[in-house]
């Protein structure tokens, strides 16, 4: 009985897995219809591992009986709390029956189920062992069915594309999420497929196709990476600056080493300056091991730009005589303006003799005044002259001054034409004049000492433009002091300090006086073309009041006869 009862315990303790197993697929079935059998089938697998543990550790001498399922039993002892009869056992080998060999490896024993767990995890799948499978999915016949209780998990259909490739249509995609999410007109859609209408996918491939394109020719395009060791800014200006040119870099350079001028104004060789390589960018560009076609265009500029001896030095001398030119042609012109402007107030007779007059008016009306008395007025008084209003409407003070002179000096009139020199001279700024020519003359008295230190090639290519630029320079500069004498001068014939009395001042005051004069001249004949019509229609309206007068004494001479 005792063998049997431990063969019982290694039958239960083997067999209870198997069972533990199929009442786990059972369950899914209908797990509420099986919870008791459940609950007892856990208690029992728990006591036999137990039991086989205990009396391991009791008498570790005891022999195991191998049991060609999972589990390890010992032979005296029986599983406690199994009364069930056994089915199946495997006999020791003192009753006379052979043992069993070891086929299978050790096995651990199956895991304790936590605390307040009711349902045993799955059996585990051991190698050699076939794992139950799951039965297929079964079609659902019922139309009606939800499929939430068959299980049946319907197919979804296949995704028309398109064979060809078609024409955009351009909408506004919403995320497939926030379709889902949102209780939008895309979620509610009705997931019947009687009520989705289907497009006609055949008539929109063969009316929504793209027109087939032409292949294009591909270019052979550049290099994506080039090697530069310049500012990306500096880089891009550079290249726009080269590009003006519509040449290469190399006919560039070729004309800045001859020193040719014929493609370069002052305002490219400013900018030319401005966009020089500095010294870490030489130290670069010197160090590069790179191939000149691996690198930007800009660099290989300043490559062949390093390669002309005293590059900066031949700008600047291109530069200097530019502009040398440039300021000569502006400055001459106007020093000319100045100069004969102020001959011809210091020389004028009209002048004076103009002045005197309106000295002898100001000092008869100012009698008796601060004012009155005076010797001389100052020359921006003449400005005055119209701000002085008489009785008579739209006459003034110079209105008058031009009626006496055209009675008794007719030859002051010709005054406006002395002063028309002085006119043009107006606006012309005479300081700064001759501070631009000053620091013209510095930089090219510089340039002139480098050339003198540089090497001959550059001596004998621009050594002679130089030096005629500098000759040009210093008559001008002789030109400005000639001016600045009479500037003193016309101070002192005007009555003005020198210092302060500014050139461009006296221009303006005699320029506007002059536009004042011919238009008080125009206007007084303007008044007397007007009042000589007013009298000539007076002459007339008095001719024809005497004949209408004659006419109606003739006719009442008529009636008294009768």
């Amino acid at each position: 009985m005792a063998k049997q009862q431990g063969q019982k315990s290694n039958q239960g303790s083997s067999m209870e897995p198997k069972d533990s197993a199929k009442n786990l697929l059972t369950s899914t079935q209908c797990l509420n219809n099986h919870k008791s059998q459940l609950r007892r089938s856990v208690e029992k697998v728990n006591k036999c591992i137990q039991v086989d543990v205990d009396l391991e550790m009791e008498n570790p001498s005891v022999d195991l009986i191998l049991s060609p399922k999972i589990s390890l039993s010992k032979k005296p002892r029986q599983c406690s709390g199994n009364t069930s009869s056994p089915k199946q056992g495997v006999s020791s080998p003192s009753q006379g029956q052979p043992a069993m060999p070891a086929l299978l490896p050790l096995l651990p024993p199956p895991p304790s189920l936590p605390p307040r767990c009711k349902i045993p995890p799955a059996p585990l799948l051991v190698p050699g062992i076939n794992a139950p499978s799951l039965p297929p999915h079964q079609l659902c016949s019922n139309p009606e069915c939800s499929h939430f209780t068959c299980g049946y998990i319907e197919q979804p259909c296949p995704k028309k594309t398109p064979k060809l490739r078609m024409k955009v249509f351009h909408w506004q995609k919403l995320p497939s999420d926030v379709v889902r999410q949102s209780r939008s007109m895309w979620a509610v859609a009705p997931s019947d497929n009687k009520e989705l209408v289907e497009p006609d996918y055949a008539s929109l491939e063969l009316l929504f196709c793209a027109s087939p394109t032409k292949p294009k020719q591909t270019r052979p395009t550049k290099k994506s990476k080039e090697v530069t060791f310049i500012n990306p800014r500096k880089s891009l200006l550079l290249n726009i600056f080269l590009k003006q040119f519509k040449c290469s870099n190399e006919e560039i350079v070729s004309m800045i080493q001859k020193g040719d001028r014929s493609r370069f104004d002052a305002g490219i060789l400013k900018q030319l300056l401005k966009l020089l390589p500095e010294s870490h960018e030489i130290n670069k560009l010197k160090s590069c091991k790179e191939e000149r076609s691996e690198l930007a265009n800009a660099d290989q500029f300043y490559l062949h730009l390093l390669e002309v001896p005293s590059y900066q030095l031949r700008i600047e001398c291109m530069l200097i005589c530019e502009e040398t030119q440039i300021l000569l042609q502006c400055l001459w012109p106007k020093a000319q303006a100045i100069r004969t402007a102020c001959e011809t107030l210091l020389t004028s007779h009209r002048l004076p003799v103009f002045c005197q007059l309106i000295l002898k008016v100001g000092n008869f009306l100012n009698y008796g005044h601060h004012t009155g008395d005076a010797g001389g007025f100052k020359i921006s008084t003449l400005l005055k002259l119209t701000e002085t209003k008489a009785n008579q409407s739209r006459i003034t003070l110079l209105h008058h001054i031009l009626e006496e002179v055209e009675k008794n000096h007719k030859d002051l009139l010709q005054l406006p034409r002395d002063l028309d020199f002085v006119s043009k001279a107006a606006g012309f700024h005479f300081d700064t004049m001759r501070a631009e020519a000053g620091d013209n003359l510095k930089k090219l008295l510089e340039i002139e000492k480098r050339l003198f230190l540089s090497t001959e090639d550059l001596k004998i290519q621009h050594a002679k433009f130089v030096q005629s630029s500098v000759s040009a320079s210093k008559d001008l500069q002789e030109e400005l002091a000639n001016i600045e004498k009479k500037k003193e001068e016309l101070a002192d014939y005007l009555c003005e300090d020198r210092k302060q009395m500014s050139l461009e001042d006296v221009f303006n005051t005699m320029k506007t006086f002059r536009e004042l004069f011919l238009k008080a001249l125009q206007e007084n004949q303007e008044r007397k073309e007007q009042a000589a019509k007013s009298e000539k229609r007076k002459k007339e309206l008095k001719v024809e009041d005497t004949k209408r007068l004659k006419a109606e004494h003739g006719k009442s001479s008529v009636f008294r006869k009768k």
